[in-house]
């Protein structure tokens, strides 16, 4: 029988001798909403953001260690599970989690070799998919599945390129490649030099929306995206 667990930024729990208790619960997608008062009007008026809140998993974890090791394995499971990352259930491999920030409540030692915590793991609303850090070489258009995606764009040439999606366009100045993030809405070279005065154009147009979409880029130059594709 295969043993439920997670694996968090490249490592799994199982490897550090941690059990989880029982499947999380996923908390479902809640939509920011607030309300307005508007004199004479009887009844508040609802402004719907199109933001989401981040979805908060706990995990109840146990782990069982010889005495004189136990503090050792707690030090080196809070320095694990701490910082941004990637997290992923074993029982639903196909997807990740964006995880902004890891909270671990007290470890409570039930026995001298047995240990007890609960991790609350503070992540984006969206779903990941995995296959959505694949690098995909783009001719004229690419299918979404899923909802609204940013993604990033590796542009390789010289010189001025324009680089347009779904009629919306961002000129690039390209000096042998250029990497556009959408969603951290920032533009470097490959090693990490920032670019953001090499790029004219707005980020939120190069949005990848559900369905069918349109892409082109000036003729000599090569592209490839990664699609980020992501669900709510």
């Amino acid at each position: 029988m295969v043993k439920y667990g997670f694996q968090y930024n490249g490592r799994t729990a199982e490897s550090y001798g941690i059990y989880v208790e029982s499947r999380p619960d996923i908390p479902g997608k809640k939509r920011k909403i607030s309300y307005k008062e508007i004199s004479g009007n009887m009844e508040m008026l609802t402004e719907k953001a199109y933001k989401y809140e981040n979805r908060e998993i706990a995990v109840k974890c146990s782990f069982k260690e010889p005495e004189e090791q136990w503090n050792r394995k707690r030090r080196q499971m809070e320095s694990w599970l701490s910082g941004e990352g990637e997290l992923i259930f074993s029982d639903d491999a196909e997807v990740f989690w964006k995880v902004k920030e890891v909270q671990i409540s007290k470890f409570e030692r039930k026995l001298r070799k047995y240990g007890t915590f609960e991790i609350k793991f503070a992540c984006s609303p969206f779903e990941y998919m995995v296959d959505g850090k694949i690098k995909e070489t783009v001719l004229d258009k690419i299918d979404n599945p899923y909802d609204m995606a940013q993604p990033i764009y590796y542009l390789r040439g010289e010189g001025l390129c324009t680089l347009t999606v779904n009629g919306n366009s961002m000129e690039a100045n390209v000096s042998r490649s250029l990497i556009i993030d959408t969603e951290r809405m920032l533009t470097y070279k490959e090693d990490k030099t920032l670019q953001n005065t090499a790029i004219t154009g707005e980020y939120e147009d190069l949005y990848l929306k559900p369905g069918r979409n349109r892409i082109s880029v000036s003729p000599g130059f090569a592209l490839q995206i990664k699609p980020n594709w992501r669900c709510l």
